[in-house]
């Protein structure tokens, strides 16, 4: 291969490390293949060309990709706005059965309530977990 068809290679490959955010796995590829081009500018044997590539590859995968993964480490699960309800008491205004949701309203807002027990109308609960826009909740 030419030299241009190795940095060919790395601009792909970096590309799909944008669109994919595969943890720095094609960026490593991409590394390779910086190299292998200038393997193929200075050498003209396609086999010292793969053969770079292939150690620079496994060198940057075992060498560079764990140092970024530290550095981006996965942040912690960032809570909404509305995890702060969790814990929070609301008043039942529709009559909340274990197969048949009600509402309850916390904060001046009223949400889609469900439980595994029966709870009446005008009872005061508590909200155990929120899942899309309705609340589990208990007396």
């Amino acid at each position: 291969m030419t030299w241009i068809a190795w940095l060919t290679a790395a601009v792909v490959l970096v590309i799909c490390e944008i669109a994919t955010s595969s943890i720095f796995f094609c960026m490593c590829l991409a590394i390779g293949s910086v190299f292998a081009a200038g393997a193929a500018y200075f050498f003209n044997s396609n086999w010292i060309e793969i053969i770079v590539f292939i150690i620079v590859s496994i060198l940057s995968l075992y060498f560079v990709r764990p140092f970024f993964k530290r550095i981006i480490k996965k942040s912690k699960t960032v809570e909404s706005n509305v995890d702060f309800l969790i814990g929070a008491e609301a008043v039942v205004t529709g009559k909340i059965a274990p197969l048949n949701p009600g509402f309850a309203k916390v904060l001046g807002e009223v949400w889609r309530a469900e439980s595994s027990v029966e709870i009446l109308e005008g009872e005061t609960v508590k909200i155990k977990s929120i899942n899309g826009t309705t609340l589990a909740v208990e007396k």
